[in-house]
């Protein structure tokens, strides 16, 4: 199981901020034999809860500069204070051996934050399910996969129900199944509790009750109090917090009081005062949290600072705004005239449409066989990135219309072997300007569009993408301004800036080498395919209104269209891929393609930016179950993936 421990001091013990940090690296090695999977650490005074953990080994994160700096925010309140400011300084740990919830997402590793909570947790709640099942039903709900949160759900709704501290422990031990050893820190009390139903907790008071330290295991403790242990600790005796029993240290007093857990009366009804000064608590995710939203924003769009070659004019409008050209549709009539030479007057197939299984592209085929009296043909180019749910719902579509549908499909073996080569290349060397290869192998899809004209016969193709779509800043990354090409045609952009891409990708991998790998033939003709190829096809938005609204309401209404469980938005839900990018865009960058495409819907005027706004902070969301499965297909290790990701500089980070 994991291991835990804790070290608090008064400043009697004279430690330096050198002691201090030396103490608490010798207790993250003798507990990480434990596990060695995360680790995490929170430094507590009366101002301040610093939380700080990550997912590597606890001797790997010893070395890091941000553990180090986050220990010494934790503690500069007490080694700068004067007097009796800062009585105490206390440090509770954890070294994580994986039994629940993933590693490599940071909200899953210890300390876990709940509220106005903060705790460390060894052993597993195996009613974990139950529990969270009983709490929805007061809208209790988790927001990670570690069975740790359950419990600082309950303590809280113990607090707030009017329990004592004491109390709301005995609540929380009373209602768990499983082995269970817990050491918390709470905002609002200036107290450590100690609580376990195994005594797996021993801990050392020293001389004068001027410190205390607590571990997993007596040998530890030993080996901390031992010949040149922890100073001021020498001939301290170690102890066990038994089974059933809790213990409350006060970090103004160090007064150490125990009680048990069920059975009996407390000793006193409350050992833990408000603070005087309600104190912060503060961790590596609510700072990250918190630079994101002070992210400068364009005043009219959402485009943020982090976006490439952007610019802000005095009234703080971007210059994507100031150069956004209207979206101007082409005459309803004129598309209904080009479908009049198309139609069939046998019922034989008259138009080719290309299906994603996405939102626009299954309403495209609605629009063409209900209102326009088109008789489809539709293709889908399986490039190994397509969805189940995609699948699910153009069998929907394709049914419920009774259109004829083929599937190319590519080498999927080889296609995911490819991804998987450039995404680890990636991993390497993280750069966004270069994320757009892990897409590189659905672009033969255009290729295939003009094949299966040519042999069909059919001569009108039907794409149902939409302006709104318009990334600029994933060329704008590989240091390329905003490109003059259509989003339908990218192969109308002119050669110069074709042979400027060339050169930047070129650069790029010669900086790593990595991308020299199996992948470079697809990549090769991937570029072929969208920026060379001939691509006259019927684009439907250039014609008639795209109401999102609307669009949703008919497919789910009439076809029963399936949504993603882990997204608010029925966008990209049926490709396999964008959840992963989207997740580097906004943990390097910030933003997504939510916000470029709601910034569009901004300056078209079909949507008001504090509605936008609202609207993008949720669709940001990571969905780490898609995510999950993508590095799953391409075989790549999720927890080292998301590590490496979450390490990337951050660019809205000063």
């Amino acid at each position: 199981m994991c291991g835990i421990f804790g070290l608090t001091i008064s400043r009697d013990l004279g430690y330096d901020p050198l002691v201090w940090s030396n103490s608490l690296t010798r207790l993250f090695k003798l507990s990480e034999s434990r596990g060695k999977e995360a680790a995490g650490i929170a430094v507590a005074t009366q101002r301040l809860i610093e939380v700080h953990k990550d997912s590597v080994s606890a001797s790997e994160m010893l070395r890091t500069p941000v553990y180090k700096a986050a220990l010494n925010r934790g503690a500069a309140p007490f080694f700068t204070a004067g007097g009796s400011d800062e009585p105490t300084l206390a440090a509770v740990g954890h070294a994580r051996l994986v039994t629940n919830g993933l590693q490599g997402i940071d909200a899953n590793n210890q300390p876990v934050r709940r509220d106005d909570i903060v705790i460390i947790h060894n052993g597993i709640v195996v009613n974990v399910d139950a529990l969270w099942e009983e709490l929805a039903a007061e809208d209790v709900h988790p927001s990670a996969e570690v069975d740790t949160e359950v419990i600082a759900a309950i303590l809280t709704r113990s607090i707030e129900a009017g329990a004592s501290l004491e109390q709301a422990v005995q609540s929380v031990f009373d209602r768990i199944y499983g082995e269970t050893s817990v050491a918390i820190l709470l905002r609002q009390h200036n107290v450590l509790l100690l609580a376990t139903n195994t005594g797996s907790l021993h801990f050392a008071i020293a001389p004068g009750g001027k410190g205390h330290v607590f571990a997993s295991e007596a040998t530890i403790c030993e080996k901390l109090i031992g010949a040149n242990g922890l100073p001021g600790f020498s001939g301290a005796e170690v102890r066990q917090l038994k089974a059933g029993r809790a213990a409350v240290l006060s970090l103004d007093t160090l007064e150490w009081l125990e009680f048990p857990l069920a059975g009996q009366q407390l000793t006193a009804p409350s050992l833990s005062p408000m603070l005087v000064t309600q104190r912060r608590i503060e961790d590596k995710a609510e700072r990250i949290r918190l630079a994101q939203r002070s992210m400068r924003r364009c005043t009219k769009c959402l485009l943020p600072e982090t976006m490439p070659f952007i610019a802000y004019d005095a009234e703080g409008v971007c210059n994507y705004c100031h150069s956004y050209r209207p979206w101007v549709r082409k005459p309803q009539g004129e598309m209904d005239r080009l479908l009049n030479n198309y139609r069939s007057k046998t019922g034989a197939p008259d138009c080719i449409m290309a299906f994603s299984g996405g939102r626009d592209s299954s309403y495209g085929l609605h629009l063409l066989k209900k209102e326009y009296g088109m008789t489809p043909l539709c293709f889908s180019y399986d490039w190994g990135m397509v969805t189940d749910l995609a699948r699910r719902n153009q069998a929907r579509i394709c049914g419920a219309l009774g259109i004829e549908h083929i599937w190319v499909s590519a080498d999927i073996r080889a296609k995911r072997a490819n991804i998987r080569s450039n995404v680890l290349a990636w991993l390497k060397k993280p750069d966004l300007g270069l994320v757009p290869l892990f897409m590189a192998g659905d672009k033969q899809v255009l290729w295939h569009a003009n094949r299966i004209m040519r042999e069909t016969g059919i001569p009108a193709m039907v794409f149902c993408t939409n302006q709104y779509e318009k990334t600029e800043f994933k060329t704008g990354f590989l240091g390329i301004q905003s490109l003059a090409a259509t989003i339908h045609k990218p192969s109308t952009l002119p050669g110069v800036e074709k042979a400027k891409m060339v050169m930047k990708y070129g650069a790029r991998f010669a900086a790593n080498p990595a991308y020299l790998n199996r992948s470079l033939p697809n990549t090769l003709t991937a570029f072929f395919a969208y920026y060379a190829l001939a691509q006259n096809y019927l684009s439907m938005f250039d014609f008639i209104p795209w109401d999102e609204n609307a669009i949703d309401e008919v497919l789910i209404s009439e076809y029963d269209w399936e949504t993603a469980p882990d997204s608010v938005s029925t966008w990209r839900i049926g490709d396999g891929t964008a959840p992963f990018y989207n997740y580097i865009y906004y943990t390097v960058a910030g933003f997504t393609e939510f916000d470029t495409f709601r910034s569009n819907q901004i300056r078209e005027g079909v949507l008001d930016r504090e509605t936008a706004m609202q609207m993008v902070e949720k669709e940001n969301q990571p969905r780490w179950q898609s995510i999950r499965e993508y590095t799953q297909l391409i075989n790549i290790d999720f927890d080292e993936t998301i590590r490496t990701i979450d390490r990337v500089e951050k660019l809205y980070l000063h």
